[in-house]
């Protein structure tokens, strides 16, 4: 059909259209394939195998080779909204892709599971008695695993630790929910303490108020007290800060060091000067000595430049140059140019010399002067320090003065004091008062120490409740993550286990289709290590079961098979993985080449068997073949393909 004919027939939801130029041998063709079963049938040499590696290609396996006779190829294939394609160009002997947008980019996957062509890996291992092992397993990113393996054992090693957290503050709570009832109660009988006295002091007060007759002159002597009692303490607290901060000063200046720098920054000076005078003798002689080295290196050098009475006809100069003569511009004398050439050199490292010496003179400028530098600032942070020493000491002696004449005071009217209160029937409740007054401020500064203290705790209390309201989250998520990791370390194992079960279903179920009398049973067996953990020496191996005439089963090896019962393991080894893998939610499709070995009734069961697990199977059949399945599937064949042998 032509392409409008195939636009007008097929679903474009459901049937994959494909176009194909120039791959393998085919120079155009255009090919649908509906769900189901399609058989492409043909001679040997027809293509078909160009049309199923071109459809491979797309799907997203092995690479399809350009036609020989063409620089490019391409293959497109259209299903629902999406066009897919593949382009290629020839690069030596080898095909290169251009342009791509695979139906997958599962490559391992579809060239193992889904191209099930003579050169499979699999069909190829198995024919060769090779382990399956490796590429039953090659599409399962290992390294991947392993990195989130570790990233789950670290959260979950996160939420341990938070866990345990939790259980420290649980119990921390429990501690302080005592401590908080045993402030409580402190806490009450401090109150209680200060109402008590309160009482009593308004009382006592009462009374003397009642008795109070000519007290004013005491209560000024007290009030007094009270006022010295006040400054001795601030000129207390002075002294102490007078103090320390003298200490300070103290150390900082024999951290310091001796003042002996006087005579290190005159010797300082001294060789800064001298310095200065040596760089200047330097510079002069470089400004003189460079004009000359620059005027007679280009008269050297610059042979157009010297007058020509400088110059010589001389046989030999021309042979020689460095015979040749020069008048001296400063004597006029004649001289030969390899003499003015040396005296030259000599001039430039004369030169060279002096600008060495004076680059080391000005860096050991610079370096003393930044000594010299240095030693001013310790020099005034030294003085700085010693008025600092010298204003503390004044000012401590000034407070102790102060701090005695106010002691001495202080003992004069507490005589007075205690000289009016025992010719003063009141003195004795007054007394008492000033007991209670004393009493007072302690319980009071109790009461707001424990209120501090209770605060703290009813604070700290509030913090550990609201950490732990995590708990069940924090619980939730470490289960969550728990399983994470124990599914994640068992994924390769019950990845192993699938593909041993899918085989060993999948090849009963053929062989019982396919009718090998001879072979009771073929099945897979893992081998190495725990069968329950991931081990890194893990096989598959094959077991054959046979029967003999008599019905007797023995054990057979895989070499002793023939070529096509062979090729039917490969087959449903691909299948098997096929399965296990879950390729079919990626890619509904399998390809089966090379399968003219099989007879009809062979291939029918082979490729029923993949349609019960693929969308689509595509299958290459010779035409006998074809003609006896009597057309119980879609056909596609080789005649209506634009191809060349």
């Amino acid at each position: 059909m032509t392409e409008q004919e195939i636009d007008q027939v097929y679903d474009t939801e459901t049937t994959p259209r494909l176009r194909i130029r120039n791959v393998g041998g085919i120079s155009a063709a255009t090919v649908t394939l509906e769900p189901g079963i399609t058989l492409v049938a043909g001679r040997n040499a027809t293509n078909k195998s160009s049309l199923l590696r071109s459809l491979a290609g797309v799907l997203g396996g092995p690479v399809p080779p350009v036609k020989s006779d063409t620089d490019t190829g391409f293959v497109e294939m259209t299903l629902g909204s999406e066009t897919y394609h593949l382009e290629l160009a020839r690069n030596g002997r080898e095909t290169r892709v251009t342009s791509a947008k695979s139906y997958s980019e599962a490559a391992k996957r579809c060239e193992l599971f889904v191209t099930l062509t003579e050169t499979n890996p699999i069909r190829q291992a198995v024919l060769a008695g090779d382990d399956l092992y490796d590429l039953l397993m090659r599409p399962v990113d290992t390294d991947e695993i392993a990195a989130e393996i570790r990233r789950l054992q670290a959260e979950k090693d996160r939420l341990d630790d938070r866990l345990d957290e939790l259980d420290a503050m649980e119990a921390r709570r429990s501690e302080l929910r005592e401590r908080r009832t045993t402030l409580e109660a402190d806490l009450d009988e401090v109150e209680t303490g200060l109402d008590r006295k309160r009482e009593t002091v308004a009382d006592i007060e009462a009374d003397l108020e009642r008795q109070s007759d000519g007290t004013e002159e005491s209560d000024e002597r007290r009030a007094e007290r009270t006022r010295i009692r006040n400054r001795l303490e601030t000129t207390a607290d002075a002294i102490t800060s007078l103090e320390a901060e003298l200490e300070t000063v103290t150390a900082e200046l024999e951290e310091i060091g001796p003042d002996d720098t006087d005579t290190t920054v005159a010797e300082l000076e001294a060789d800064l000067e001298t310095l200065h005078q040596r760089k200047q003798e330097l510079t002069s002689t470089v400004n003189a000595l460079a004009p000359l080295v620059e005027l007679n290196t280009r008269l050297l050098d610059d042979g157009q430049r010297v007058p020509e009475a400088l110059k010589t006809d001389d046989i030999t100069a021309d042979l020689d140059p460095s015979t040749r003569t020069v008048s001296c511009w400063t004597c006029g004398s004649s001289v030969e140019r390899s003499q003015i050439e040396t005296q030259v050199e000599a001039v430039q490292e004369l030169l060279q010399d002096k600008r060495n010496q004076r680059d080391t003179v000005t860096e050991r400028i610079q370096l003393l002067t930044e000594r010299k530098r240095e030693i001013e600032r310790q020099r005034a942070e030294r003085e700085e320090l010693r008025e600092r020493r010298a204003e503390l000491r004044q000012e401590l002696a000034e407070r102790r003065e102060t701090r005695s004449e106010l002691e001495t005071e202080l003992a004069e009217l507490e005589q007075e004091i205690e000289a009016s209160q025992t010719d003063d029937p009141a003195s004795g409740q007054e007394a008492k008062l000033s007991e209670y007054y004393d009493e007072i401020t302690d319980l009071e500064y109790e009461r707001g120490r424990l209120t501090t203290d209770l605060d703290d705790v009813e604070a700290e209390l509030d913090d550990i409740e609201t950490a732990l309201s995590e708990r069940p989250t924090v619980e939730s998520r470490r289960e969550t993550v728990a399983a994470a990791l124990t599914d994640q370390r068992e994924r390769i194992v019950r990845l192993e286990r699938d593909l041993v079960d899918r085989f060993n279903e999948e090849m009963q179920a053929v062989l019982d289709t396919l009718g090998y009398g001879a072979v009771e049973r073929i099945w897979l067996e893992r081998r190495g290590g725990d069968t329950d953990e991931v081990t890194a020496d893990a096989t598959f191996d094959l077991h054959v079961v046979r029967s003999t005439d008599e019905g007797a089963a023995y054990d057979d090896t895989i070499e002793n098979l023939s070529k096509s019962e062979r090729e039917v393991i490969g087959l449903v080894v691909s299948l098997a993985g096929y399965l296990a893998h879950d390729v079919g939610e990626e890619i509904p499709f399998i390809v089966v080449d090379a399968v003219e070995m099989f007879d009809a009734e062979r291939i029918r069961g082979l490729v029923e068997q993949f349609s019960d697990h693929a969308e689509y199977v595509i299958a290459t059949v010779l035409p006998e073949e074809h003609e006896r399945l009597n057309g119980a599937y879609d056909s596609i064949s080789t005649a209506t393909l634009d191809t060349e042998d």
